[in-house]
């Protein structure tokens, strides 16, 4: 959630670094099948979704740079599905997954911290969800 020009961004950078300990926490102690192992078939097991998260979080840091850099960029959208189907896979390990997604996310908080009154007005917009 981006901030509203008259809230305070704190809270909301507090929690996406806690979100970093709460994911290490619920994946270090798992079995590595148990993570792979779908739910359900076509349900995304443990290591496809923090595969996502992963990918996610890259998309919303080069979003977050265009916002900063640029005047009310167009943001383009993914196919969530298809990068899971492609990229899902890629780390024999979920915790090499897990350590790109905390190096992205310490990255964009590095940005959000950064940021300087003015920025956090800034805003992109998305074919799909308009304004963001």
């Amino acid at each position: 959630m981006v901030p509203t020009p008259s809230s305070d961004p704190t809270p909301h950078l507090e929690r996406l670094r806690t979100t970093a300990r709460d994911l290490v926490s619920l994946v270090s102690g798992a079995d590595v099948a148990a993570l792979r192992r779908e739910p359900a078939p076509g349900e995304w097991s443990a290591a496809t979704v923090v595969a996502h998260l992963a990918d996610d979080e890259l998309v919303w840091g080069v979003r977050l740079r265009m916002i900063v850099a640029d005047d009310r960029p167009t943001l383009t959208p993914f196919d969530e599905r298809a990068w899971a189907d492609r990229f899902g896979e890629l780390d024999d390990d979920v915790r090499d997954t897990l350590q790109r997604w905390r190096a992205v996310r310490e990255s964009n908080l590095r940005l959000l911290d950064a940021l300087v009154e003015g920025e956090w007005q800034r805003d992109g917009v998305h074919p799909q969800r308009g304004p963001l």
